[in-house]
């Protein structure tokens, strides 16, 4: 509802701005020349290539975080494991060291 409220506002902003800046002027760009494009179209597209830009920028730092989070991840699930593994070896060389203490108490 919130998300609502701000673009109606924002769209009331908008149409107040470009009622208020009608005046036609020329834009040349890489050798392009475009002319009697009103203020408020100028403004509004860079705005909007403004906003563009910055959702590509938001989106690649989202894939980033995703494969830094993944890597991170599998380094949990291999300590994990390395850690398993050292609680199952040192079962048995307490187990072994049980039978060796019980031999020599049996030899002697």
């Amino acid at each position: 509802m919130e998300t609502l409220i701000l673009l109606v506002i924002f769209g009331i902003f908008a149409a107040f701005f470009a009622t208020q800046n009608t005046t036609n002027v020329s834009i040349t760009l890489l050798g392009y020349s475009l002319r009697e494009v009103p203020m408020y179209l100028i403004v509004l597209g860079s705005l909007l290539i403004g906003l563009l830009l910055s959702s590509v920028i938001s989106v690649v730092n989202s894939i980033s975080t995703s494969f830094r989070l993944h890597g991170k991840d599998v380094k949990i699930k291999q300590t994990k494991k390395t850690v398993t593994d050292l609680v199952k070896r040192n079962r048995e060389l307490e187990l072994e060291v049980a039978n060796l203490k019980g031999r020599s108490r049996l030899n002697s």
